[in-house]
Order: structure tokens, then C-alpha cells, then sequence
């Protein structure tokens, strides 16, 4: 008998670490408007820009509209890192969370980047930080979106 309780105590606290982590995670959810006033662009040449994110359990929709020059990329993903295809822009990508912190991995041809994505703690930012992986650069793009409030 107390062979069962100390086992089931590990299994307890063993699973702890996992409910915690789900709930650690911020709502990407939401249309957010591009600061370019806040931004630093080293190498992307944005002007304006809308993205608009629904979240699932396990998976997130994200259209994007590029004002400057009326792009619009769309797609439906799952969180768990699995490759699904971007609409509008011939590229594949695949998502997944690192603590609180969203992270997308986007291939278009030979290209790779990657995409940092994070909640300021009152939810009303959206900062992604933008690399370059291939081909390799130095050059990091930050951009900052605000939230939009709700019509």
C-alpha cells in the first residue's frame, strides 16, 4: 500500500510541470495592427500591415495583410511542429511553442526563417523577432504589433 502512494505522488507531480505549461502559454488570438513607429527593420521593408490570429487547442489560423502592396497570406497550422502549407506565398511552415514564446519555421525554396513570436504581459503587444537562418545573416527584424480592440 505505501508502494502505491509514493508511486502515485511521483505520477502526480511528475505530470505537474505539463498542465502548468499549457497554461503558461498567452492568447496569440486577435487582429493586430504594425507599429512601425516601434519596429526595427534591418532588412524587411514593411509599410503596413494587418494579421489576424485565431488559436485553437493545437493549432492557429494567421492571415496576414501587407498594406503596401495588398499581399495576403493565409494559413491553418498545428501547434506540435508539424509542416503545413502557407497560402499566397509558396512557402511551408511549422509551429510550436517554447515556453511562452511562439515559435514558426517558414521554408520557401532555399530559404529559412525563423519567427519569434511574443505577448507583452498586459496582451496588448505582439513583438516578432525575425531571422534570417538561410541564406545566414546578422541582420535581425523586430516587428511590433498592437492590439486591436475587439468591434
Amino acid at each position: 500500500m505505501r508502494i502505491a502512494l509514493t508511486f502515485a505522488a511521483c505520477f502526480a507531480l511528475a505530470l505537474c510541470p505539463f498542465r502548468g505549461a499549457a497554461q503558461d502559454r498567452p492568447s496569440f488570438s486577435g487582429a493586430w495592427q504594425f507599429d512601425a513607429s516601434k519596429s526595427d527593420l534591418k532588412s524587411a521593408k514593411i509599410s503596413s500591415a494587418t494579421w489576424v490570429i485565431e488559436e485553437g487547442d493545437n493549432s492557429i489560423h494567421i492571415t496576414e495583410n501587407e498594406g503596401g502592396k495588398n499581399k495576403k497570406v493565409e494559413l491553418q497550422c498545428t501547434t506540435d511542429g508539424k509542416e503545413c502549407q502557407v497560402t499566397g506565398d509558396k512557402a511551408k511552415a511549422s509551429f510550436w511553442y517554447n515556453g511562452p514564446m511562439l515559435v514558426e519555421m517558414e521554408t520557401k525554396g532555399e530559404r529559412v526563417t525563423r519567427f519569434r513570436m511574443k505577448i507583452s504581459d498586459d496582451g496588448k503587444t505582439l513583438t516578432v523577432e525575425i531571422n534570417h537562418l538561410v541564406p545566414q545573416t546578422d541582420k535581425t527584424d523586430v516587428l511590433v504589433f498592437a492590439k486591436q480592440p475587439q468591434a
